[in-house]
């Protein structure tokens, strides 16, 4: 697959089939991935992957939970969309009207997004991403770079994904489940496995035209 097929044809899937993916291919795209660039090649990254009776424990933890009524920690801070830039906010509420019109009704959207969330999407891989506490924000960035990549190449391997907060929200049960060092925090989980044939993944969510972000300055000698 050509990169710019890979680039236009990734997007977020939210209902996976349980058709197991296999090592040999999670190491295919990691090994891809690392050809990320990172601040002095400082490659900051360590991933995390949880799958089979490690990930339903995972799972069953979060809904416990959740059933609590706790709302998670995540190590990155979250802030209320009503604190975002206008534009933002502006291309948030356009996403969420995609999404309600894609279904029947507001109800089914409501439902569909909620259990998938809920569910961390019945991934049968989720793929945590981690930096070391004693990291700059530009490692952030670093490990955004990096989970660019590996979403691509599982894009050009036939494989689904999407990077969530939801994945994150309890880091103290990730730390203890996948037994990662207290000196490291959780960047992002990303979900990867097969796409099913559900409405809930047909949607593509729109970008703004490119005249809109990209501004030119070049200034003319006299």
């Amino acid at each position: 697959m050509e990169l710019q097929d890979a680039i236009n044809q990734r997007h977020s899937i939210r209902q996976f089939t349980d058709k197991p993916v296999e090592k040999k291919m999670i190491t295919k795209i990691v090994e891809l991935a690392q050809r990320a660039p990172s601040w002095v090649n400082s490659q900051p990254w360590q991933v995390y992957c949880a799958m089979g009776d490690t990930l339903q424990e995972i799972k069953n933890a979060y809904r416990d939970q959740d059933i609590a009524g706790n709302q998670g920690n995540s190590d990155l801070p979250v802030m209320s969309r009503e604190d975002w830039a206008p534009q933002t906010q502006d291309n948030m509420k356009q996403w969420r009207h995609g999404i309600v019109h894609h279904f029947a009704n507001f109800d089914e959207a409501h439902e569909k997004m909620t259990n998938a969330s809920n569910t961390l999407y019945d991934s049968p891989v989720i793929l945590y991403i981690t930096i070391p506490k004693a990291s700059p924000d530009w490692s952030i960035f670093d490990a955004g770079l990096f989970a660019e990549n590996i979403m691509l190449a599982a894009t050009a391997y036939g494989l689904g994904t999407i990077p969530t907060y939801n994945s994150v929200r309890f880091p103290a049960i990730l730390h203890q489940t996948l037994d990662v060092p207290d000196d490291e925090r959780f960047i992002v989980g990303i979900s990867l496995g097969y796409s099913a044939d559900t409405t809930i993944n047909i949607y593509h969510s729109e970008r703004r035209p490119v005249n809109e972000i990209l501004h030119f300055n070049q200034r003319e000698r006299l």
